[in-house]
């Protein structure tokens, strides 16, 4: 098994996974770049260049390689303008010259520009370059992209197809573990790309913050009103993870840039054990449920911090989501792991793509056996959620 583990820049967290032979890598980025990434700014630890290049020195004095992320979706058409590419390739020079492994990259355009101009620069895949098909897979492997990251809502369950593509592909290929995204989500293309801008510098190289993660509230309402979407979600109990190495499935990654070196080294630590005896959601990666401590103390100062500079309308809206992302986070739901042996051999015989979910009922069925929590509560955090949205979608500039 190989883990490749998120970095929230503490050295405290290359420590721990070196202590963890599974753990061969780590990933990160810079909170704002020319690129973008999967994240936005706002949630991620605060951090410079010259403290970034020296963490990558310091995983690899701990044996570990470092990927960079480059994988925003969309660059807002910086990739196609000769002002555009020369600024991004400045950028990946800077990478190379620090050290950097490999840079993760979502946006297809951008795997042609800095194979053209890196050709010794080892390209890794993202989902969200959308490699959904069997021919998409096989087109970015074309491209050298090495390994391939699975998109998580389409094959971590679907086990034919896990095999046909292990059989189909010479290239590497990573599962994510712990994602807990709502499967197939309706909003996943407008959320990548809104939280890539929200991690991109403008031409000026000035920083841009989005006012309010509106996507991710609505999926946080979601769940807190239908549990069982929380068990739908594509993720790998670490009991389960010799199901997908015996399907020749090696490679493994770990989220989430935005959590605690704690947080992070459980995680790494339960999956390179194949064993959680607890709540699941000290190990999976939900934005904004689960273990409340388990977030980097950064993000609520960074939020604040930014108070000063807004104006009273977008004052008014984030003092009110940080007080509304607290009482979340104070909502102990449990899913209790060892209830959950034997879930995922029932995917064998449900096809998903195909079947409604209020028809089927079967994780409906598991979350009743495996969930806990206060729902009464839960109806009360929804409806405030509604109100916070509702104030957001009003005209009031």
């Amino acid at each position: 098994m190989k883990l490749s583990v998120a970095a929230n820049w503490d050295l405290a967290l290359l420590d721990g996974l070196a202590r963890i032979p599974e753990v061969t890598s780590v990933y990160a980025k810079l909170p704002f770049d020319p690129v973008g990434g999967g994240r936005a700014a706002a949630v991620l630890p605060r951090v410079d260049w010259d403290a970034a290049a020296a963490y990558v020195r310091a995983a690899h004095e701990r044996g570990l390689g470092f990927c960079y992320l480059l994988n925003a979706p969309c660059l807002a058409n910086l990739e196609q303008t000769g002002e555009g590419q020369e600024r991004i390739l400045a950028f990946v020079r800077r990478l190379v010259d620090a050290g950097v492994d490999s840079v993760s990259i979502a946006n297809l355009t951008l795997v042609a520009l800095v194979r053209r101009n890196f050709p010794e620069l080892p390209v890794r895949g993202s989902v969200l370059s959308w490699p959904t098909s069997f021919p998409r897979l096989k087109y970015q492997e074309s491209l050298g992209v090495d390994p391939l990251l699975l998109p998580y809502s389409d094959f971590n369950r679907d086990f034919e197809a896990l095999a046909r593509i292990r059989a189909g592909l010479s290239c590497g290929i990573q599962l994510f573990a712990n994602i807990a995204c709502i499967h197939q989500c309706q909003y996943l293309a407008e959320h990548a790309c809104s939280v890539g801008h929200a991690s991109q510098e403008d031409l000026r190289g000035r920083e841009s913050h989005a006012l309010l993660d509106s996507y991710l509230w609505r999926c946080t309402r979601r769940r807190l009103m239908e549990p069982e979407l929380i068990l739908m979600s594509r993720w790998i109990r670490p009991e389960d993870i010799a199901v997908y190495e015996a399907l020749g499935y090696d490679e493994f990654k770990i989220i989430d840039r935005s959590r605690s070196t704690a947080w992070l080294l459980r995680a790494a630590g339960a999956y390179a054990a194949r064993r959680y005896d607890g709540n699941l959601l000290d190990i999976i990666s939900l934005e904004m449920l689960g273990d409340a401590a388990g977030f980097h103390h950064d993000i609520a100062a960074q939020a604040r911090a930014r108070l000063p500079g807004m104006g009273a309308r977008e004052r008014r809206l984030l003092l009110r989501q940080l007080q509304l992302r607290e009482r979340v986070l104070s909502l102990e739901i449990v899913v209790d792991n060892t209830a959950l042996s034997g879930f995922l051999e029932g995917f064998r015989k449900i096809p998903c793509a195909t079947t409604f979910c209020d028809d089927c009922r079967y994780c409906h069925r598991w979350a009743e056996r495996a969930l806990r929590y206060d729902r009464d509560a839960a109806a009360r955090l929804a409806a405030e959620i509604d109100a916070l949205l509702d104030e957001f979608l009003t005209a009031r500039w």
